[in-house]
């Protein structure tokens, strides 16, 4: 099957297949990054730590409305790298999202290097890729199209995963460096959640033949005590800056969060198997155990290897996962690039069968035929994803949640006019905050507050039934316009006895 697996040393075929690979991945990762409001919780809080770690220059210390913040306890790795493209860019929405779509980038780049250099299958690499590009979970909220931690998350687990991996292989040092470099800056980034792939690592170490050379190399020692210095130094410096960090930190992840339900995020043992088999990965999940018996079965030991490697990974960090007290769907995202290896495993054995079919008996047409049929097949989920990221749309759940946060979102950007107006709101109200900032930034006077804070002549704006409620009960009003379920209104006097 060499038009699946042979590598042109041509440069001008190696710079066609590595335009090939950006053109698939640039649309689902970067496509209209901007477009959606800054969505609610951690990308607004992680929004909120940005500016005001811009603003007061504390680097080490994650801050919340002028205070060290204790409620989001991650390292700032994340932060950094939003505040690297708010200076370079300025503060708009993809500012924030920018370290995600890269990471979503160099997460596709890693799978298609070890395919293309070490396994010398170019085309096996680029199916895991348009596999991972077009899963649903992948490409959404709280991945690699949102301001928060988990895919930058999950490239440094994948990084050192597949480090690891070729350590084990080849017993070259520099993957033995790489891997504990992954494991470094995946702490950075979401602390614990960064470890989560080593006891896999473990149980493959034992069980693949490693082990003595593992532990018979010095350089396995010496990175184990600089990485645990690096992780321990910034914690106490962390908890030197603002005492009370290490509390908050055992509290909301070590043991907390995974011991206990927290924020009412309790949900069955088979929650992350239903996310990915229904919504988060759809049906390429048919294709993981296909996957897994072509890679186990696959003549290449290079193959079977990493199949194996990757299968083991899988079912232990969905086990961990799924016995933790606190369950959100974004927990998975890790898994995401290893089941699109295991699934191109599968894709890749049905492409072979098809090319080798006795129709295409001519030796001109095969070429042709596979490219053709690489078309076909992916054609109908990658356009699918396209349309998700082309135009994107709140889902029927989010349409009246988000609607007033789109409100702000085209006054913020100055497609349609917003001053001198009161916002209503009740419930965590950060998302809508960061374009209250900005809208005041440029004199808007735009203020959140409390119906009990109306007067007579205000014009206020709300969107909930909640405050809807609250306002008839107090205001007498008229209806100065409206969009969707969001209501501009201006207060003409307080009701009495009589109204």
């Amino acid at each position: 099957m060499k038009y699946f697996t042979n590598i042109n040393q041509n440069p001008a075929i190696t710079v066609s297949k590595v335009l090939l690979f950006l053109l698939v991945v640039y649309c689902p990762l970067f496509l209209h990054l901007g477009d959606m409001p800054v969505r609610v919780w951690d990308e607004a809080r992680l929004i909120a730590n940005t500016l005001e770690m811009n603003r007061n220059g504390n680097f080490l210390v994650t801050s919340f409305e002028g205070e060290p913040d204790l409620w989001n306890t991650k390292p700032p790795l994340m932060i950094w790298a939003q505040l690297f493209f708010l200076k370079l860019i300025g503060n708009e929405e993809l500012s924030f999202r920018l370290p995600s779509a890269i990471a979503g980038l160099l997460t596709s780049g890693i799978i298609l290097l070890i395919f293309s250099l070490y396994m010398r299958k170019y085309w096996f690499g680029l199916m895991a890729v348009v596999v991972l590009v077009t899963a649903n979970g992948y490409i959404g909220d709280h991945v690699v199209r949102t301001g928060d931690y988990d895919a930058l998350l999950t490239f440094f687990t994948t990084f050192y995963a597949l480090s690891f991996f070729l350590y084990a292989e080849t017993r070259q040092v520099k993957y033995l460096h790489l891997f504990f470099a992954g494991v470094l800056l995946s702490v950075f980034t979401k602390s614990v959640q960064g470890l989560l792939f080593l006891p896999a690592l473990g149980i493959y170490v034992m069980f693949s033949g490693n082990f003595r050379s593992l532990i018979r190399n010095k350089w396995l020692y010496v990175n184990t005590l600089l990485v645990a210095a690096f992780i321990a130094g910034y914690y106490l410096l962390r908890e030197a800056a603002a005492p009370g960090y290490l509390e908050a930190v055992r509290n909301n992840e070590l043991g907390g969060r995974y011991l206990s339900t927290a924020e009412f995020h309790q949900h069955e043992f088979g929650y992350y198997l239903k996310l990915l088999i229904t919504s988060q990965f759809g049906t390429w999940f048919l294709f993981v155990p296909l996957g897994i018996f072509a890679g186990l079965t696959a003549e290449d030991r290079k193959i079977r290897n990493l199949v194996l490697y990757l299968t083991l990974l899988s079912i232990v960090y969905f086990l961990i996962i799924s016995f933790a007290g606190t369950k959100l769907a974004w927990y998975d995202a890790p898994l995401y690039p290893l089941l699109s290896m295991i699934a191109a495993a599968g894709i890749y054995q049905f492409f072979h069968a098809l090319v080798q079919f006795n129709g295409f008996y001519r030796q001109w047409f095969r070429p042709v035929s596979a490219v053709l049929l690489f078309i076909a097949f992916f054609y109908l989920p990658y356009s699918t994803i396209i349309d998700k990221v082309y135009k994107p749309v709140e889902t029927p759940e989010e349409d009246d949640f988000y609607t007033i946060s789109h409100v702000l979102q085209s006054a913020a950007n100055g497609k349609s006019e917003l001053k001198d107006c009161f916002i209503c709101y009740h419930g965590y109200n950060q998302h809508l905050r960061y374009y209250i900032q900005r809208l005041n930034e440029e004199k808007k006077q735009v203020f959140l507050v409390d119906p009990e804070s109306l007067m007579e002549g205000y014009n206020a704006v709300y969107s909930q039934d909640y405050m809807r409620k609250k306002i008839e009960e107090k205001f007498r009003f008229e209806t100065t316009g409206s969009y969707k379920n969001v209501k501009f209104i201006k207060i003409n006097g307080i009701r009495n006895s009589n109204d």
